[in-house]
C-alpha cells in the first residue's frame, strides 16, 4: 500500500501545501471504501447455481452423490476469489455504487479525524481508495465559500484524472500539491495560522 518513504512524502507535501494556504489537509489511503460482501455473495450464488444446472442438465454425466460437496466447493472458491481480487468486485459493481461508497467513507473520515473542527472551517479530507480507483476530496464550508463552483469541479476532475493505481502515495502527493496551488491565492495563509490537524497520513493496509 505505502511504505515509510511514501508516507513521509505525503506528510511533506501536506506541510508544503499548508505553507501556501490556510487550508488544513488530512490524507487517507485505503484498500477499499466500505464493504462489498453482498457482491461476493451474489457472485458465489450465481456461479453455484450455474454449476448446479450444468451438473443436472449438462452433457456430462455427474454422480449425484458428489454434487452437494462440489457445489459447496464452488461456492466457497468463488466467494474467496471475489473477496480477495479487487478486479472482480470492480467488474461486478456499478461506477455509481463505487463513487457513493468512497464519498460516504470520506464523510466518515472527515468527522472521525476532526476535519470539520478547524477554526476557520478550512479542513479538507483527501481519500485515495484503491479498489474503486477513486480520489474523494471533501472540503469544509470555509473552503467552499471562497472557491468558484466551476473551477472547483474542474479541479476535482483533474485530480481524479491523476489517479495512479500503481502508486497510491504519489497519487495523494499530487492531489495535495494541486489543492495547495489552487487555494494559495483564494485562501492565503493567515498571520496567526496554526497547524490544527495531523499531517501524518492515515494508511490502512
Amino acid at each position: 500500500m505505502a511504505d515509510d518513504g511514501g508516507a513521509k512524502n505525503i506528510q511533506e507535501s501536506v506541510r508544503v501545501a499548508e505553507g501556501k494556504t490556510s487550508a488544513e489537509f488530512v490524507v487517507a489511503i485505503q484498500p477499499q471504501s466500505g464493504n462489498y460482501r453482498d457482491i461476493d455473495l451474489i457472485a458465489a450464488a450465481t456461479l453455484t447455481a450455474a454449476a448446479m444446472l450444468f451438473a443436472f442438465f449438462g452433457p456430462v454425466v455427474v454422480n449425484p452423490d458428489f454434487v452437494p460437496l462440489n457445489l459447496l466447493v464452488v461456492f466457497g472458491l468463488v466467494w474467496l476469489a471475489s473477496s480477495k481480487i479487487p478486479h472482480i468486485r470492480r467488474w461486478l459493481t456499478s461506477e455509481e455504487r463505487r463513487k457513493g461508497q468512497v464519498k460516504r467513507e470520506a464523510g466518515a473520515l472527515f468527522l472521525q479525524y476532526g476535519v470539520s473542527q478547524t477554526r476557520g472551517r478550512t479542513g479538507i479530507m483527501i481519500l485515495v481508495s484503491q479498489l474503486e480507483n477513486r480520489i474523494e476530496v471533501m472540503a469544509d464550508s470555509g473552503i467552499l465559500r471562497v472557491v468558484e463552483n466551476e473551477s472547483w469541479s474542474q479541479l476535482m476532475n483533474e485530480i481524479q484524472g491523476g489517479f495512479d493505481p500503481d502508486d497510491l502515495p504519489a497519487t495523494a502527493v499530487v492531489s495535495v500539491e494541486m489543492l495547495g496551488d489552487f487555494l494559495k491565492d483564494q485562501l492565503p495563509v493567515e498571520p496567526d495560522d496554526e497547524d490544527e490537524l495531523t499531517n501524518v497520513p492515515v494508511i490502512t493496509e
